[in-house]
């Protein structure tokens, strides 16, 4: 009887039915993105790895640019959808989606322009997968709105359908395309179909708003006065993870940059646990903060839960690294990493907590926490440019770089906590 109540009050809870959902999706996507890439370690050469991993950073740092936009559209449709006034939904949605478009061919017309500047930056001779990043990109932008929109409106289900989706389609089609010997060019070509089918199915569960009537909604200056600052601190959470990377790739040897990318994808491990959290507590709070309804103990239990998982693997990785890499990565060249494997874990754990806590803040309109995440991000680039001697110094200047901003708005939330809706 008391399991069934207990059970009862989960599925009650929007946050945590919302977040299993959403868990479940993204785990499952997980698991074929890991999967891609554990596919693509053995598949391809550590050089070739190194070199898709790469090209895979430069699609998240300009895709989660435009994905930088997305609290922003949960902001406003969350709070259109708390109203239930869907006819401002409608309009909000095509008022932004001609910014979308534009954002997409600009952004491909710069590919086209810079492709072979990029190319020589980080040593690869194929112009072509230059043009392909640029059109990947294009894509994303335009899905951010459309997950935007399915956030605010709390579709928990339908984001994480798409998730696995998106994930399932890349990793067969990577398979396909390698298997046909397309090698680093079949990894990104299964980047692109994923995200274009994903992007039009999205489509579906929204028509009903889209083709509905429209009513006036508030201008693009005051869009623009919560998306600018919102959108720098997202865009500071992406440069965390895909600065390192990036810079390595430069600085370092083909081969060291692949090992420096196959531990990546292992603390990213950490980070897929904990990202579902972040996807539904930011809407949930947005519809709370509007109807001024309690949301802060969604704010403690989101940390405590990132806590538990995040600290979990990272003691698991210490005691057991050779076993994770052996088994995740397999090549031995890759066994480098084990007394750097642990520390990776623990900048993971500090992201991952620094992603809550900003994702909250924007959720409740505070916007300016943007200056400490993006200064620690700027840190980052600055010191890892000029100390990158070795794999530990690197992720040291990280965990040290995403420690400070953290701290600061851990201040912010004492000094501001009578405030908060509690």
């Amino acid at each position: 009887m008391f399991m069934k109540k207990l059970m009862h009050k989960v599925v009650k809870n929007p946050f945590v039915s919302g977040s299993i959902i959403v868990f479940l999706g993204t785990f499952v996507g997980n698991i074929f993105n890991f999967l891609f890439n554990f596919f693509m370690t053995r598949n391809l050469s550590v050089s070739d790895y190194g070199i898709l991993a790469s090209l895979v950073s430069i699609i998240l740092l300009f895709a989660l640019a435009s994905d930088s936009i997305i609290p922003t559209v949960i902001h406003f449709s969350g709070q259109y959808f708390a109203r239930n006034e869907i006819k401002k939904v409608s309009a909000f949605f095509w008022k932004l989606n001609k910014l979308f478009i534009i954002f997409g061919i600009v952004t491909l017309g710069i590919f086209i322009i810079f492709g072979s500047n990029v190319s020589h930056f980080f040593k690869i001779e194929n112009n072509f997968l230059i043009f392909l990043v640029g059109v990947i990109i294009s894509v994303i932008s335009l899905s951010s709105l459309n997950k935007g929109i399915l956030a605010g409106r709390l579709s928990f289900g339908y984001i994480s359908f798409f998730n696995f989706f998106s994930s399932i389609l890349k990793f067969f089609a990577g398979m396909l395309f390698v298997f046909l010997g397309l090698g680093v060019n079949g990894g990104i070509l299964a980047f692109l179909i994923a995200h274009l089918f994903a992007y039009l199915f999205t489509f579906f569960p929204l028509k009903s708003i889209l083709r509905g009537k429209r009513e006036n909604v508030i201008g693009i200056k005051e869009i623009f006065k919560y998306a600018a600052p919102s959108g720098i601190a997202m865009l500071g959470l992406t440069l965390f993870i895909t600065t390192d990377i990036i810079l390595v790739k430069h600085f370092f040897s083909g081969q060291e940059a692949g090992v420096y990318a196959g531990m990546s994808l292992l603390g990213r491990i950490i980070y897929f646990f904990s990202a579902p959290i972040a996807t539904v507590l930011f809407p949930l709070v947005v519809q709370l903060h509007t109807r001024r309804e309690r949301h802060s103990h969604f704010f403690y239990l989101s940390i405590v839960l990132v806590l538990i998982s995040s600290i979990g693997i990272t003691i698991f990785y210490y005691f057991f690294p050779e076993f994770s890499i052996k088994f995740l990565l397999k090549q031995e060249e890759y066994l480098v990493i084990k007394p750097t494997l642990w520390i990776f874990g623990i900048f993971m754990i500090i992201y991952s907590v620094l992603s809550i806590v900003t994702n909250y803040y924007l959720s409740i309109k505070k916007t300016k926490v943007f200056i400490p995440v993006l200064f620690g991000a700027i840190c980052q680039a600055i010191l890892v440019y000029l100390y990158h001697d070795t794999f530990q110094i690197v992720v040291i200047i990280s965990i040290i770089t995403t420690t400070i901003p953290l701290i600061i708005l851990l201040f912010y939330y004492w000094r501001i906590r009578n405030d908060v809706i509690s």
